[in-house]
């Protein structure tokens, strides 16, 4: 049999602050909070910093509202939506922004990478609430 190698790497933390990233994948599964409703994972790719390439994910509950963090995501690198407009999530692979990460500890006692807020690229205030600059020091400071 021929051999089957793989590389051992030890996996660096993505420092807390804003970087560039990419919209590459969205993946649709059960909740893990809620029986019966379906919840969206967005795997983001880091483009900017010493994290460049580096994948991260978010996940949302898969329902546009008001107050939904989806809707945020949505309306900030689709633009605004109307009353029982159907949207095309898949349109959102692809698109470029901002996400801000900040480092949890998790149950385990290990650190994790997390992002608490993706913004458009560029955006202004109106459009990205507080702001990239806003969410990074914030991140920056609860780490």
């Amino acid at each position: 049999m021929d051999t089957l190698t793989v590389e051992y790497r030890e996996s660096k933390l993505v420092k807390p602050g804003s970087y560039k990233a990419k919209i590459r994948a969205l993946e649709q599964k059960p909740s893990t909070y809620r029986e019966g409703e379906r919840a969206l994972t967005v795997e983001f790719e880091l483009l900017s910093g010493e994290s460049a390439g580096r994948i991260l994910r978010k996940t949302y509950a898969l329902h546009l509202a008001p107050k939904a963090k989806l809707t945020a995501l949505v309306t900030r690198l689709l633009g605004p939506l109307r009353d029982g407009q159907l949207v095309d999530l898949k349109k959102l692979i692809g698109k470029e922004c901002e996400v801000v990460v900040t480092v949890e500890t998790g149950q385990d006692g290990r650190q994790v990478a997390r992002i608490v807020d993706v913004f458009a690229e560029g955006g202004d205030h109106e459009t990205n609430g507080a702001g990239v600059q806003g969410m990074a020091q914030v991140a920056a400071r609860s780490s």
